[in-house]
């Protein structure tokens, strides 16, 4: 993904890897012993004053209960009695504390002030949790305003993904609540964690909750009569950039509406869309009928693509709790709407947004009712063949508190012995075919894999865009931001691109590493057990060690410019070589399935598991079967997972050892076009008139 270039320097020590900083830090209280002891260097013990040091410390252990810290408890609404009692004991130990669920407080100023007045935002993380929008809406706009964030594993069984997971592994710390129990240890560690967090001053706009949430500041909005499918709304000095996205949207056909919530008993029109584009300005953070409006759109969950139209400003306010995670455009005037990126602009891009976003969605809902209903058939099924039920039940307990680990295989490097001429192909949007409809079993939409995510900073996006242009002329399926894939919650599609992706295409450079958001993104990989192959695009890229030892054993190259692609290695050029690589270590890696799903669907899933094992024990026979194509493991009722080729390999004196349809080597390279497993036999073949080989069943 195209990381931003870093603006503050405080996020280079919030998004890291994850370290304990209660452990590795002393407290307040023992740096400031530590200061007291080097003020005098020379007196031993004994020469010491004392009654002096004494005092010296009980001044200091004043001083710091002078200090307050204030902590925010952020949970779902199941796990309220857990948050309080944490609360109650936080209070105990002198932290100042607030508890904040996806209902209480309503009021979006309410809940934006809270997590501002907050020098330790705490997160108790469930499947309840990640599965509420408002309880991501406020874990996201913590991070949005930099707040060192404690995440809190409700569920031995549940490990974050999406939005969460990538906030959550750049936590300061993470701990496990063994069922509901806040222990003493627990306790002693959250309390550690805490003191040692750096406190910054809060936002000029931050009021006291106490007064907040005594205040009454709810909107009596008059809802308006438009009935449109995407509706624009601004205020006078948004007025200018409004009209130029609407103007824009009906000259391509969209059914759009526009209001200018500024006049006189202006009405608002969101209950009657689908789709809300607010065109942001500090006078729009400041008129009461647009927060109405966009708290309606927060209730009835509709999409919000948001429009900045002032440059250099950042919200600093309740409007920024909507749109912490989302994908923002930036649109100033005629010129920065429609100045050409590649083959593209940022008109064209929100466009796109829009238009995606106004198409149905089966409900999370629907999928699930229909995943149940086949999974009580399934079990029942199950139950007719076993003499005993219900089936011994496996223990699911996650190793979520450490990361998991890639598999490291050692390439053998791809050689000819003709020189392979390397030619390169400029693609566009309209060159690349849309990859086909992927549906599960249930006829719902599902998380698609891909071979390769890329991973850069956006000074780079050129380079790393002809790159990606030569991994899509060899079949290579790769996630990369530029091509439409940041639609929504920045954040969540991030993360969803790592979760998806076998390998990560890192494109270091000294950019990317001071950057916070790639080395978040980067960290999340590392959680996920992702594996990496390594571009160094500039000489003397110092990596700080977690990052080092979590590249290691993997492929790196130096490629500082595109005409370094070109370099043959052994006849082949480096480009292909990266490719190679980026096949071959994907192929070895694991597929890591994500618990996206309630409570309620997890256990009928573990439930039919624990049947099927069931089922093989009492038959004697195997539950899996080996594919004669990949050597993986697999399950007869189960679809995809394995690749082939679609073209035969050829093996001649002009294009020696490569597949035509992507040009690996050798005859049992992983294969590129996606397909379902297989357990039949196969042979290699030669047509020994065009001297070309090709699979065979047997």
């Amino acid at each position: 993904m195209g990381c931003a270039a870093s603006f503050n320097a405080l996020a280079h020590e919030k998004i890291n890897s994850n370290e304990v900083i209660a452990i590795t830090s002393p407290t307040i209280q023992q740096q400031e012993l530590m200061k007291y002891k080097q003020s005098t260097p020379n007196m031993s013990s004994g020469d010491r004053c004392e009654p002096n040091f004494k005092l010296y410390i009980l001044v200091i252990i004043i001083l710091i209960c002078l200090v307050t810290i204030n902590v925010l408890i952020s949970c779902h609404h199941n796990e309220k009695d857990v948050a309080q009692q944490l609360s109650k004991q936080l209070t105990n130990l002198n932290f100042t504390c607030y508890t904040l669920t996806d209902a209480t407080p309503s009021s979006i100023v309410a809940r934006a002030n809270l997590v501002r007045w907050s020098d330790v935002f705490i997160s108790l993380i469930s499947r309840s949790y990640q599965r509420t929008f408002f309880c991501m809406e406020t874990i996201s706009y913590a991070k949005y305003n930099f707040k060192p964030i404690v995440a809190i594993l409700a569920e031995s069984n549940f490990q974050p993904y999406g939005a969460l997971g990538v906030i959550s592994a750049g936590a300061v710390h993470t701990m496990l609540l063994h069922d509901n129990d806040i222990s003493e240890d627990l306790l002693a560690q959250l309390s550690n964690t805490i003191s040692n967090q750096k406190i910054n001053e809060n936002n000029k706009n931050v009021t006291d909750p106490a007064k907040m949430e005594a205040n009454n500041d709810k909107v009596n909005m008059i809802h308006g009569e438009t009935q449109c499918t995407i509706l624009v709304c601004t205020v006078d000095d948004g007025v200018t950039i409004a009209q130029l996205v609407y103007e824009d949207f009906i000259s391509n056909n969209l059914n759009v509406g526009f209001e200018n919530l500024s006049k006189p008993n202006a009405a608002c029109s969101v209950r009657r869309c689908n789709v809300l584009v607010p065109i942001l300005t500090a006078r729009f953070e400041q008129t009461p009928i647009c927060r109405g409006a966009l708290e309606e759109a927060r209730r009835l969950q509709k999409p919000i693509v948001p429009v900045i139209a002032i440059k250099d400003w950042r919200s600093d306010d309740w409007l920024g709790l909507t749109i912490a995670g989302c994908e923002v455009f930036r649109i100033f005037d005629n010129d920065s709407a429609y100045e050409a990126f590649l083959d593209s602009s940022r008109m064209t891009d929100l466009r796109v947004d829009v238009e995606i976003r106004c198409r149905p969605v089966p409900s999370r809902a629907e999928r699930e009712k229909a995943e149940i209903k086949t999974l009580k058939e399934k079990i029942e099924e199950c139950k007719s063949k076993l003499q005993t039920w219900p089936p011994a039940h496996k223990l699911r307990t996650l190793s979520i508190l450490t990361d998991r680990q890639a598999v490291r295989v050692t390439l053998v490097e791809p050689s000819t012995k003709p020189d392979f001429t390397y030619i390169h192909q400029t693609v566009s949007r309209l060159d690349i075919k849309a990859p086909a409809s992927m549906l599960d079993e249930y006829g719902f939409s599902k998380r698609r894999e891909v071979d390769c995510m890329i991973s850069y900073q956006w000074d780079n996006h050129k380079f790393v865009r002809q790159i990606y242009e030569d991994m899509t002329m060899r079949e290579i399926r790769v996630w990369f931001d530029i091509w439409g894939s940041m639609q929504g919650n920045a954040n969540e599609t991030m993360a969803t691109g790592v979760e998806c992706a076998k390998v990560l295409l890192v494109f270091l450079s000294k950019a990317y590493i001071e950057s916070p958001y790639c080395r978040m993104e980067f960290r999340y990989a590392v959680k996920r057990g992702k594996a990496f192959v390594v571009l160094r695009t500039e000489p003397n890229i110092q990596l700080d060690q977690w990052m080092l030892d979590a590249i290691q054993g993997f492929p790196e190259y130096e490629v500082y410019s595109y005409n370094a692609l070109e370099t043959l290695i052994n006849g082949v050029s480096t480009i292909d070589v990266i490719m190679h690589a980026v096949r071959h270590v994907g192929h070895a890696q694991p597929r890591y399935l994500v618990d996206d799903c309630s409570a309620e669907l997890f256990w009928l899933r573990c439930l039919f598991d624990d049947a099927l094992d069931a089922i093989s024990v009492e038959s004697g026979q195997s539950r899996f079967k080996t594919c004669t194509r990949c050597g993986q493991q697999f399950e007869e009722h189960t679809n995809g997972g394995c690749k082939s080729h679609p073209a035969h390999f050829m093996d001649g004196t002009i294009l020696e050892s490569r597949w035509v349809c992507c040009q690996q080597q050798g005859k049992r390279a992983p294969g590129c076009n996606p397909c379902d497993h297989t357990d039949v036999a196969r042979v290699f073949t030669q047509d020994p008139s065009v001297g070309t080989w090709t699979w065979v069943p047997t």
